[in-house]
């Protein structure tokens, strides 16, 4: 998914800049690291909280791997732990601690939200 979404977005910068650049006597590499990759930060930004956000709310594979250490589950298994044997005695706690789950995402969405719409958005026009 990174790589088709910053494929995306790079195929939108104009052919212009690229020229110009070259034009100011800039190397390739030069291009790529004072040009191409600042214009990017929005598209790497975007892959990043889809990255952190996939990771974050990893459930299957962490529950087939990790068996029996507590110290080593994820957010998304620490909360089953509070399901109990299906009587739904805990859902209180169970509420609580799903707010404190995703509440650290929630502030990161909030805090990069304009770079994160801007990638979303820019990757998808040609």
């Amino acid at each position: 998914f990174g790589i088709f979404l910053m494929r995306q977005f790079f195929m939108t910068v104009p052919d212009d800049l690229i020229d110009a650049a070259r034009m100011d006597g800039m190397s390739e590499l030069a291009i790529v690291w004072r040009v191409m990759l600042p214009t990017a930060i929005p598209a790497l930004l975007a892959f990043a909280i889809f990255s952190v956000v996939a990771h974050w709310n990893d459930y299957f594979w962490p529950r087939i791997v990790v068996t029996g250490n507590r110290d080593l589950f994820t957010p998304p298994l620490g909360l089953r732990e509070f399901k109990g044997d299906g009587d739904g005695s805990f859902f209180g706690p169970m509420m609580a601690t799903a707010t404190v789950i995703v509440t650290p995402l929630i502030v990161a969405f909030l805090l990069a939200q304009r770079r994160f719409i801007e990638g979303i958005t820019l990757s998808g026009m040609k």
